[in-house]
């Protein structure tokens, strides 16, 4: 399929988009011959993504991690989804968050904090 830019993408039609994305879930599922599974949080676009991907293949699996901070709207509405796989971390939110600490959005700033944490680099970010 042919590269686009964003913006070109961003100018198509709701109906272009639709036949875009259509084309390139075809191109993923024919790619590892049906063996494919969504991703799915319960939120508004993995939801849109798995109803366009069964609409194609309806007997795609959706799989869901459960990591026990979802609002409980959000749970109740991903156990009225047919064909879903829950799967549990084998770590909770906490434990991780006490183990790693929190996200951070910059990797920069995750190196260097973890360099502080454990002594083993200085804080500019060399390692």
């Amino acid at each position: 399929m042919k590269n686009y830019s964003l913006k070109q993408l961003q100018s198509l039609t709701l109906d272009d988009k639709i036949l875009f994305s259509r084309q390139i879930i075809k191109e993923w599922y024919e790619h590892w011959n049906g063996l494919v599974f969504v991703s799915f949080s319960g939120g508004k676009d993995s939801t849109v993504l798995l109803h366009v991907v069964r609409q194609l293949y309806k007997d795609v699996p959706a799989v869901f991690i459960n990591t026990g901070i979802e609002y409980p709207e959000i749970t109740e509405f991903v156990k009225q989804v047919e064909n879903v796989v829950w799967l549990n971390p084998l770590e909770t939110f906490e434990e991780i968050i006490h183990k790693y600490g929190y996200p951070v959005i910059d990797k920069r700033i995750s190196e260097m904090i973890d360099t502080l944490q454990n002594g083993n680099g200085t804080a500019d970010g060399k390692v």
